[in-house]
């Protein structure tokens, strides 16, 4: 028997997760899957398992603390002598943070420093950046994206001294700064009362990703409507005939993954330099989900292998999920291109905002009756708005319309549909 002490493991971009519920007690035997501890970001809650099976010995937090990466949160009598990754991946960063100071190498000039931290990639997943809580701490309170940083310390790691640098070099050339938020000061209590209701967490990050996202990307947004009315006659015989309830969504959902291989550019992102365009082989279907906490986009994972019964059944997990704030982070991760439904709302064509690193999200509307001539005659159809928002570097219009007239005529093949239910 041996005993281990557990960090929490690596949670990507996640900074003070507060601990929201212990799940377990002390004496209590676990495996390596049960959860110890849930945690929540300002996006979702996420639970923390044990990763090795034995007897609790003591849980070194409690609800309401913060936590990071590395932060130490079990320890365990287990029978087996393996070290988990994460535990010694933390080790390993923590002798090397003792170390740093010893092994630093010289500063690159200032000059040289500026050009470099311009041309760093721009990554919202700052789980490939290298750096220690005390460092993230102060990256934090400068303000500072630290993928954006150039690092000099062993093995890539950013120190200190590389975020003073990288201020520095920012101060010497205003043309770097990026672009500041900001909001007039008015008192409008002078008009009549008012009451103030703090921002949420999720709803500051919502802020400053959703402004960013409309700065940096030339947005445009391709209108148009297509001829759900075989689509919705075919979904009521399969639900009928396979006894299940599926809503229009996850039809849709699955049709625009397989339209997606004949228009890559739409399922690609930008690299870091823009000089190149990373087409994905694989298509991870974002889902935009509406919570009291407001918009949560978790995704289906390689959507294009799985029927229309099955995405309908993830679509329905993944939206209770997040209402309840039980999304795991990997749902959150990994997006490819995204779809924002307001069929059940209501309204007519708007303007989403795309979600980088993707370079477009299609936007669907409720369906609405539309008369149009047949023969000698006219008829009433149900017709779906569809609005496509695209990042205009990397997608022309007539390539974005040749996406919504192709299809709207995929979401009539019945073969293709009925191929693709089961």
């Amino acid at each position: 028997m041996s005993t281990k002490n557990l960090n929490i493991p690596d949670l990507g971009e996640v900074e003070d997760a507060e601990v929201i519920e212990v799940c377990v007690n002390v004496g209590e035997r676990v495996d390596s899957e049960d959860s110890v501890v849930i945690i929540e970001s300002d996006k979702a809650a996420m639970d923390i398992p044990a990763s090795i099976s034995g007897k609790i010995l003591s849980i070194k937090v409690s609800v309401g603390d913060k936590v990071n990466s590395g932060t130490p949160f079990l320890e365990i009598e287990v029978d087996e002598a393996i070290v988990p990754m994460e535990e010694e991946d933390s080790s390993i960063e923590t002798e090397t943070n003792k170390q740093q100071d010893k092994t630093q190498p010289a500063q690159a000039p200032l000059s040289d420093s500026i050009n470099q931290n311009t041309s760093k990639v721009n990554i919202s997943n700052s789980s490939s950046v290298y750096a220690g809580p005390a460092v993230r701490k102060l990256a934090r309170e400068f303000g500072i994206q630290l993928s954006l940083v150039n690092p000099s310390g062993p093995k890539g790691r950013i120190q200190k001294e590389d975020l003073h640098r990288f201020v520095k070099g920012r101060l010497s050339d205003k043309a770097n700064f990026q672009f500041q938020f900001t909001q007039p000061e008015i008192n409008y209590s002078k008009w009549g009362l008012t009451e103030e209701q703090k921002l949420t967490k999720f709803q500051k990050s919502s802020l400053s990703n959703l402004h960013t996202s409309w700065i940096n990307i030339p947005h445009v947004t391709q209108h148009d409507e297509c001829d759900l009315s075989l689509l919705m006659d075919l979904r009521d015989k399969l639900n009928k005939k396979h006894k299940s309830k599926i809503s229009p969504l996850a039809f849709i959902s699955k049709i625009t993954a397989i339209l997606l291989y004949d228009f890559p550019l739409l399922n690609s992102s930008l690299d870091h330099n823009l000089e190149n365009i990373i087409v994905k082989k694989y298509v991870n279907l974002g889902i935009a989900v509406d919570t009291p906490e407001g918009l949560i986009v978790p995704n289906i994972k390689n959507i294009e292998n799985k029927s229309i019964s099955v995405i309908s059944k993830e679509i329905k997990i993944l939206a209770e999920s997040a209402k309840t704030r039980k999304l795991k982070l990997s749902d959150l991760k990994g997006a490819s291109f995204t779809i924002s439904s307001l069929g059940a709302i209501g309204g007519k064509f708007f303007t989403p905002i795309i979600n980088p690193p993707e370079v477009a999200i299609l936007g669907l509307s409720k369906t609405f009756p539309k008369i149009i001539p047949e023969n000698k005659g006219f008829k009433t159809r149900d017709f779906l708005p569809l609005s496509l928002s695209y990042d205009h570097r990397v997608i022309n219009g007539v390539y974005a319309v040749q996406f919504t007239s192709q299809l709207g005529e995929a979401l009539s093949d019945v073969k293709l549909i009925e191929k693709s239910f089961k």
